[in-house]
């Protein structure tokens, strides 16, 4: 056998190593064309997968593997839930983090500072770009990598058990399960209508008044301040009436903030830091763990109904 030949067979067994990140049922239906397209790719010589396509083939296999894991079939109208929330996320995050270090409010930080977080903020925007670029792979494991970057640095910072950083962690959580799951921003993009947006506007000012990224010092009383914005939250309903937003307001609202559940046991009499580490991280992730599954048996649900029917 010449050489050549032996780079090859050398080459085609390691692509069909890097083959078993998929499951066997994909393997059967599409992994002999995933040999060929790799092979047909690489340089002639080359005796190993180079880096890009082992990351590709991982990547795939992982989203492969959790979509049929988590979603089995998963429904179209949460695939559009999911993919909506994998173009609002990024953004909900960034504008979070930009906030937190006041570069929206009246008093913000020395410019070096700033300058470092800023960059904070536009790493935390990369998987958004990536999605957007229809890079899906890249896009999540850039996600996944954030992920795994805030929980290590809350870890260390001691603040895995604090009631706002969890929240944070969990919204980069639920954005990285929807850049694997699901197709992207640049299909998000394709379900934002004139009336859509229209709906969301009042959600947004209200969200960003509580969330104090528009300034809430107005010479008005406090009680004009929470009424306008509850006005506010009311004329958005219908935005809510929709299985669509009401989708999305679980995903993108509701799962995260659930861990400010934990907030509720000081009404009954159990201080929440007087609880053990175990117990705090119980009563803070477990909420939003429950709502996740059980929105992944819904979305399961949905295309099963639908074949009952037909």
């Amino acid at each position: 056998m010449t050489e050549t030949a032996l780079d090859s067979a050398a080459l085609e067994r390691r692509y069909r190593r890097l083959l078993t990140c998929y499951p066997a049922e994909h393997r059967r239906v599409y992994g002999e064309e995933m040999i060929g397209v790799l092979l047909a790719a690489t340089p002639e010589g080359q005796r190993r997968p180079g880096l890009a396509d082992a990351l590709s083939m991982f990547g795939g296999g992982l989203r492969v593997r959790l979509h049929r894991l988590v979603t089995g079939s998963l429904d179209p109208s949460w695939s559009n839930a999911l993919a909506l929330t994998t173009l609002i996320a990024p953004a909900l995050i960034a504008v979070l983090a930009w906030q937190e270090i006041g570069l929206l409010a009246p008093a913000g930080p020395s410019q070096t500072v700033a300058t470092e977080r800023l960059a904070e903020v536009a790493v935390l925007l990369v998987p958004l770009v990536l999605g957007l670029l229809k890079l899906r792979t890249l896009a999540a494991g850039a996600a996944l990598a954030t992920l795994i970057w805030m929980v290590i640095a809350a870890v260390a910072g001691g603040q895995i058990a604090d009631p706002s950083q969890s929240a944070y962690l969990v919204l980069l959580a639920v954005q990285a399960f929807a850049l694997i799951v699901s197709p992207g921003p640049a299909h998000a993009l394709t379900l934002i209508t004139a009336k859509n947006v229209g709906l969301a506007v009042p959600w947004l000012l209200g969200a960003a008044y509580l969330a104090r990224v528009i300034p809430t010092h107005y010479p008005v009383p406090l009680f004009v301040a929470e009424t306008g914005i509850g006005l506010i939250a009311l004329a958005a309903l219908p935005a809510l009436a929709t299985p669509g937003g009401r989708r999305l307001f679980l995903i993108i609202a509701l799962i995260p903030l659930s861990t400010m559940v934990a907030t509720i046991l000081t009404f009954v009499g159990v201080q929440f830091y007087a609880l053990s580490p175990v117990t705090q991280l119980e009563a803070l992730y477990l909420p939003p763990i429950a709502l996740a599954a059980l929105s992944c048996l819904a979305a399961r649900r949905g295309p099963r109904q639908q074949a009952g029917v037909a």
